[in-house]
């Protein structure tokens, strides 16, 4: 979550599902199609259904269990971004100047 933010690698998906492959040894994008910016990304998302939509199905591709648990993955509130649970109730989401810590996040999936 510390590294510049950088389309397709340290955004504000890729952080958290670096954070997850980092984790659990299974990267929670696998099969999705790289991108290089916002234009690409917002392309793949709206094609996955947006981003809730996409990320279920990739839960559900590596066997991922519905809910809420430490290094988790969820989708933000607003289903804008993807988050990763440091603690109960507490989430980290990369930004464009580093992280930010939220006290809620929508539909989520754990190891």
């Amino acid at each position: 979550m510390s590294c510049a933010f950088a389309w397709g690698g340290c955004d504000c998906v890729g952080a958290a599902s670096a954070v997850f492959a980092a984790l659990h040894g299974r990267d929670p994008l696998e099969g999705v199609s790289a991108w290089r910016g916002p234009a690409e990304a917002m392309r793949i998302i709206k094609a996955g259904g947006g981003l809730e939509r996409l990320a279920t199905a990739q839960a559900r591709r590596l066997g991922l269990r519905e809910g809420h648990a430490i290094g988790g993955l969820a989708v933000s509130v607003d289903a804008r971004t993807l988050l990763v649970c440091i603690q109960p109730g507490i989430w980290a989401g990369k930004t464009k100047t580093g992280f930010a810590i939220m006290r809620q996040a929508g539909r989520g999936w754990y190891a």
